[in-house]
């Protein structure tokens, strides 16, 4: 079988990733199985936390570490097994790169046991950064068929150019994290741009992890408008910041 993960940062197209992986009859796919939040659209195979209420998160991070360490390695190894009744040549989950900051081992055990890594990344920073800057302030992460609200009902965002720009840096730097983590594991790395050319994207993936072709539809939705104009309320002021700081080429 192989084993592997979703290596990424938020706002990367890996909900459309994972979803549509999930899709193919020879892989399973999870969502963040290591999200600190016990949300409903999160796997049920979620990392069971330690969570006192009315404590900051750093402090339940803090508090959960060892136990943590202790538990990683026989949760994943069970993890990576298919049950008595499945029999998926590839089994996976998505990681945000934050979410190894709280897991003590994670990262040794994953290069230890040889588990694949498809590295997601966005190369349009301007994009990645606006979608998240969207999302937080709108509490809106997807669209999907089954839950949460249609692109067409959210108001344009009025960017604060500081945050924009502290948010950009901050990909950029996490980017290059990213890829050094990786850079003695066994990855692909497949740029949310390429999934303009789907069925080859998918192929290219699905050799990767050593399974069949075959016609995977997407799994989930674009959130955000094609156009800038339609997500951004103060549009000139920002374009004329992206043009002042040769950022203008995000723009098309």
């Amino acid at each position: 079988m192989t084993k592997f993960i979703i290596f990424t940062l938020p706002r990367t197209g890996s909900t459309l990733l994972s979803k549509s992986l999930n899709r193919h009859p020879e892989i399973f796919c999870d969502d963040e199985i290591f999200h600190f939040s016990f949300r409903d659209y999160f796997s049920p195979n979620q990392f069971r936390f330690l969570k006192i209420p009315l404590l900051p998160k750093k402090i339940n991070y803090i508090i959960n570490y060892p136990a943590t360490y202790l538990r990683l390695p026989s949760f994943l190894k069970k993890y990576f097994s298919n049950k008595e009744d499945e029999n998926f040549k590839a089994r996976g989950f998505k990681l945000m790169y934050y979410q190894t900051l709280y897991m003590p081992g994670l990262i040794n055990y994953l290069k230890k046991n040889n588990i694949k890594v498809i590295l997601l990344l966005r190369e349009n920073i301007l994009r990645n950064a606006l979608s998240d800057l969207r999302a937080r302030a709108t509490g809106i992460y997807h669209n999907q068929d089954d839950n949460e609200a249609q692109r067409s009902g959210m108001a344009k965002l009025n960017v604060d150019i500081n945050a924009l720009q502290q948010k950009m840096n901050d990909i950029i730097r996490q980017n290059n994290l990213l890829e050094n983590i990786v850079s003695d594991m066994d990855y692909i790395k497949i740029r949310y741009e390429d999934f303009a050319e789907w069925d080859a994207t998918i192929n290219k993936i699905a050799s990767f992890l050593q399974v069949s072709q075959t016609v995977v539809t997407a799994g989930a939705k674009k959130l955000n408008p094609d156009a800038l104009q339609d997500m951004i309320e103060n549009y000139t002021e920002v374009e004329t910041w992206l043009k002042q700081n040769n950022y203008a080429a995000f723009t098309a």
